[in-house]
């Protein structure tokens, strides 16, 4: 009963905070950002509930999903209710308040998917990632119009054609987080790493960067549960929704950065997204290298091919999440001090080839 007593009242305050925040403006303290975190604790809880009891939970099948007992499949819900009450209380640029509009389609999608009594087509998931990213840019009309000087000869402009490069790049990324994500904590850690990499460059540029605080702050409830910091019974996974949001939000996030401001050049995004990317990628050749089909899953993803290593999933999770910080720092090295585009797309396609000679020899 006490317990109760405490969630509600959390609850309403989490509640009045946001309803004085949209009328009166951004509410930045100390006592703001615990509330936060003690609400979306709560709210989570209470989720986790609901999900059990109309079955969206992650069924292990002792192959690919490895775990104890059904877990509770509503990491991206958390994270997307966790953002919205830190727009309105910390305020954000408008561009990232269509972002948050724009997950509704990944969010209804993905969650129905995970409720295991429904069957929804892969073609509706791809679908619903096209149509938030045309919110995105019918509402803002920003997305990739250049993509910098890759070649030496000068910047690539894409101009109007940037919109289906620009679909066709983030819809990739949201499916990139969903083929990483395969191992506790990996989707979540990489987001983190990736967002935290921003945030330092846009202080070193002078810019209080409130998104990614807020993404982190959301980012570090989810991975509490997810690795059992609130123990096995509060366990929580991202979904499918999760993974394809994460995907999203981090894809406007480098598409509006590097056309919108200068803080980034649109090559140093490879680097920050190295690791989704280059496992997407290499992924996807060898399914088509054997004739399987590029939506299957299967265990060709750099975690699965750790694990048949005998690597332990916290040395798994390590080791991706160095690699991650490796192509985050070089990133912001790269736009620190101007590297040229042209040294950073070459390095970078040097790096992806030599993973695939490497995965070639092993497999």
């Amino acid at each position: 009963m006490i317990r109760k007593i405490f969630g509600f009242t959390i609850l309403g305050l989490y509640l009045l905070v946001m309803s004085v925040a949209i009328t009166e403006g951004p509410l930045i303290s100390y006592q703001s950002v615990i509330l936060a975190l003690l609400g979306l604790i709560v709210i989570t809880i209470g989720i986790s509930s609901l999900a059990k009891s109309i079955g969206l939970v992650d069924i292990p099948d002792n192959i690919r999903k490895i775990h104890a007992g059904n877990i509770p499949l509503i990491g991206g819900i958390v994270i997307f209710i966790s953002i919205i009450f830190g727009t309105f209380v910390f305020g954000v640029d408008p561009f990232y308040r269509i972002i948050i509009i724009s997950l509704i389609p990944i969010l209804i999608i993905g969650t129905l998917d995970g409720i295991g009594s429904i069957e929804v087509p892969v073609s509706f998931r791809f679908i619903a990632q096209i149509l938030a990213s045309w919110i995105v840019i019918l509402f803002t009309d920003v997305y990739l119009k250049d993509l910098g000087n890759l070649f030496g000869q000068g910047t690539i402009h894409l101009n109007q054609l940037g919109i289906p490069f620009t679909i066709f790049a983030v819809v990739g990324m949201c499916n990139a987080f969903n083929m990483l994500d395969g191992k506790d904590g990996l989707g979540g850690s990489v987001a983190v790493v990736i967002i935290a990499s921003l945030l330092l460059l846009l202080y070193l540029n002078g810019i209080i960067y409130n998104w990614g605080l807020i993404l982190i702050l959301s980012l570090a409830v989810f991975l509490a549960f997810n690795l059992n910091l609130f123990g096995h019974e509060q366990k929580i996974f991202l979904g499918e929704h999760g993974s394809s949001s994460l995907g999203h939000l981090i894809a406007w996030n480098l598409v509006y950065l590097s056309q919108e401001t200068d803080f980034i050049t649109p090559v140093t995004a490879l680097w920050f997204v190295c690791v989704p990317l280059t496992d997407a990628i290499l992924t996807i050749t060898r399914r088509i290298r054997i004739s399987q089909s590029i939506v299957k899953a299967d265990r060709r993803h750099f975690h699965y091919l750790l694990a048949d290593r005998g690597l332990s999933d916290q040395k798994i999770l390590l080791v991706i999440v160095f690699v991650s910080i490796i192509g985050a720092t070089v990133a912001v090295t790269a736009n620190i001090l101007n590297i040229l585009d042209y040294y950073l797309f070459y390095g970078y396609i040097t790096a992806a080839v030599c993973l695939f000679l490497l995965g070639k020899t092993q497999s």
